[in-house]
């Protein structure tokens, strides 16, 4: 059974204060380092999954992950070389809300174009340098920007980010396919590992979201969200505001086609044009055609065979009328 720690509990020189969130895989707390009275967050794995060499290594992934960046727009993973009682991460604490939150305080809204701008340059200068250093975070979506008392923006949770080389694994409990369905790319969601490009499709609608007050795609449970994102390319951002200039319309579409080969190329890229749209030349969007997917084409094929079967036991039976006839 997974020990939940209440406030006042010590472990190492750390003293809790509160627990912050309980997830599948984790126990997230708010804490007190003892040494300094600096307030940190503290991570720790669920205890029936400790056994899980999986969950190890995504742990360890994660730690090695928090010691290759050091970037002010990213969350801070601390103290990764001091030893502890048991296995729990230690990450920078940051005041402020979520974009979630901001964009839930619009109620449907749209953001200005400039306060979108200065939020999402910021999130690629944070992700391009991560891509620079072989770290694809793969679960950008506004949970996991913070926006700081200063304006300034954090990316945090690395939980699930790849680093690049690294072999993959499927911890139990988990599919191949990580992420957030309203912000996760078609190669995701078919099951592949996710790179910068599927980074730069998230990022892509996380701006859009944001400009638009929804995201393109919207259905009655997550299994219909998901289809769509791998079936086909989302409507012209342009259709639900158009007092979106042509530039900007231009640098969103480009980022969230269906297709990654259509897409940026790289995060440093997109930022360069969001940073100089009066350089950027208006493209006219057309979405590519809707494609089924495999479950789509499975049910189109399964519905022709049956089709086909109920012809052929339909001639049958009228062949066996007229020779039936014939024999009287």
């Amino acid at each position: 059974m997974t020990t939940v720690y209440a406030p006042g509990a010590q472990i190492d020189h750390y003293e809790i204060i509160r627990m912050l969130g309980h997830g599948g895989m984790s126990r997230v707390y708010l804490a007190t380092d003892l040494r300094d009275q600096r307030t940190v967050v503290l991570k720790f794995p669920n205890d029936e999954l400790i056994g899980d060499i999986a969950v190890f290594e995504r742990y360890r992934r994660e730690a090695e992950i928090g010691s290759r960046l050091n970037h002010p727009y990213v969350q801070h993973l601390l103290y990764t070389d001091e030893k502890r009682s048991e296995e729990y991460l230690v990450v920078e604490y940051i005041q402020g809300k979520t974009l979630r939150e901001v964009l839930a305080a619009r109620d449907g809204k749209p953001l200005p174009p400039d306060e979108a701008l200065r939020i999402i340059e910021q999130v690629c200068e944070a992700l391009a340098y991560c891509h620079e250093h072989g770290v694809y975070h793969r679960d950008i979506k506004p949970e996991n920007i913070m926006l700081q008392n200063d304006g300034s923006v954090k990316i945090i949770d690395f939980g699930i980010a790849l680093l690049e080389g690294a072999r993959r694994v499927t911890w139990r409990g988990l599919s191949g396919t990580v992420g957030t369905p309203d912000y996760m790319s078609p190669e995701q969601l078919r099951g592949q590992r996710g790179t910068a490009s599927s980074d730069i499709y998230s990022v892509g609608m996380i701006l859009y979201e944001m400009l638009c007050g929804h995201t393109p795609f919207e259905g009655e449970n997550v299994f219909a969200i998901m289809n769509q994102h791998v079936s086909q390319d989302p409507p012209s951002i342009r259709q639900f505001n158009p007092n979106i200039s042509a530039p900007l319309e231009t640098v969103v579409m480009h980022a969230i086609r269906r297709d990654a080969d259509k897409r940026y190329q790289s995060m440093r890229a997109m930022l360069d044009d969001l940073t100089h749209l009066d350089t950027v030349a208006p493209v006219p969007y057309t979405p590519e055609s809707p494609r089924a997917n495999a479950l789509n084409r499975q049910l189109i094929l399964g519905l022709a065979i049956t089709g086909i079967l109920l012809l052929i036991a339909i001639a049958i039976g009228i062949l066996a009328e007229i020779a039936h006839n014939a024999a009287h």
